[in-house]
């Protein structure tokens, strides 16, 4: 088989450090009747600790590996590892749990390589580069991508999808770059490519193409450093309204449901209505409703909690722009939305991530924020960038629109930043 042309960002490391979070973590592990087959072939008994009628669940018009009572997939063993791959190597596991957390995206003629920081490994950078990686993603990329993919049309800078994948990858080399300028605090940067698509969309310069392209948006993203040579000081305050979208974004965010709250539709929906509601209003205490986050007081979430420290700032960095070298925020790898749209989501996440890590601090009484809130705060963040529907919903598309419209999206970045 013919190699593929991959490109994996040479800042980010990544190596399974067998902490066991995504066989913890409630992921429902999607296998396809053949894989099934496979499993249910191996011959598991409850000497194996495994009951051989409760391994594999209908899951949609497929499956899914069952659960334990505690949350934990039911092949994780006491010492915290897959007892499918300690048996029969890690070829004979479902390709999900193969390929978690790579994310592999077709880009013209090469594929990108993203990763899920949902992964405490991938939000730490443990392990080696991945650009030491290729055989590994060689081999999962022929499992997964179409022979046809050179013939995916590259997502819409706008709303119609016109550029060529060259031209495309301008916009995406530029955002790059723009993120990248280490010099000035993340959010600055992220403030500043969100003025320079704003001035793409007011100018509908979405078909930029070639030598063209290259200066209209060198031009525009240095008019943007002009502009916005420093975070606004003091930090405006988000609009009421856009706070309260945004209350709404961490609520999704910040849940997790799983098996045992599906199968009690029920009762699981009145306790996610109740939390929400305290969420709209924003007073009193933070509900706990999931397990991992604290009950702590809204207002101890939103005070300043002090300009996040350099290690942050490069956690975060690392994040945004594997996401954007990866095209993990836009087209199919994010609900086929296009790239300037695609982009002010990924924004939120900024702002949506410190709100989570002020809530982990603050539960726990800490006085200032540390790298390891932020992180924890980042793996329950990603773990529904990209995969959960409601995402790509149309109220969550309309809710990203309106706080770009309120110009909400910078204010919260720098609002939550302070």
């Amino acid at each position: 088989m013919k190699a593929f042309h991959i490109e994996a960002p040479q800042f980010q490391n990544w190596r399974c450090q067998g902490c066991g979070d995504c066989c913890r973590g409630y992921h429902i592990v999607v296998v396809t009747a053949d894989e099934k087959q496979r499993i249910q072939s191996q011959g598991w008994t409850k000497a194996d600790g495994i009951e051989p009628t409760k391994m594999v669940f209908p899951h949609g018009a497929k499956f899914r590996l069952a659960h334990k009572d505690n949350g934990e997939c039911v092949f994780l063993d006491p010492e915290g590892r897959c007892r499918i791959h300690a048996k029969f190597g890690e070829q004979a596991k479902p390709l999900a749990c193969r390929l978690y957390p790579y994310a592999i995206h077709p880009a013209g003629e090469k594929l990108v390589v993203s990763l899920r920081f949902s992964c405490p490994a991938a939000a730490a950078n443990l392990g080696e580069p991945l650009t030491t990686q290729l055989q590994t993603l060689q081999r999962l990329a022929g499992l997964i991508v179409p022979p046809g993919f050179r013939t995916v049309q590259p997502p819409p800078i706008l709303a119609k999808a016109t550029l060529a994948w060259p031209d495309f990858l301008r916009f995406i080399m530029r955002l790059d770059k723009t993120v990248a300028q280490g010099e000035v605090p993340l959010p600055l940067r992220l403030l500043r490519a969100l003025d320079w698509l704003g001035a793409i969309e007011r100018a509908k310069f979405d078909q930029i193409t070639g030598s063209d392209a290259d200066e209209i948006l060198g031009a525009l993203a240095r008019r943007a450093s002009q502009k916005l040579p420093h975070l606004p000081e003091p930090a405006a305050r988000p609009t009421a309204f856009g706070r309260l979208l945004f209350r709404t974004l961490v609520f999704t965010y910040a849940r997790r449901d799983t098996i045992k709250d599906l199968e009690r539709p029920g009762l699981h929906k009145r306790k996610m209505l109740k939390a929400a509601l305290k969420f709209l209003v924003a007073k009193g205490k933070v509900p706990a409703f999931r397990a991992g986050l604290p009950e702590t007081e809204f207002a101890a979430v939103e005070r300043p909690w002090g300009t996040p420290t350099t290690d942050i700032d490069d956690m975060l960095t690392r994040f945004f722009r594997v996401k954007i070298r990866g095209l993990h925020f836009c087209g199919p790898a994010y609900f086929d939305v296009p790239l300037i749209e695609g982009f002010r989501a990924l924004c939120l996440l900024l702002p949506v991530t410190m709100w989570i890590a002020r809530w982990l601090a603050a539960g726990e009484g800490a006085k200032a924020l540390t790298s390891a809130h932020v992180a924890r705060a980042l793996t329950i963040v990603d773990h529904h960038h990209g995969y959960t529907e409601q995402l790509g919903s149309a109220a969550a598309r309309r809710r990203v629109r309106l706080l770009a419209q309120r110009d909400d999206i910078a204010k919260l970045c720098a609002w939550y930043w302070r």
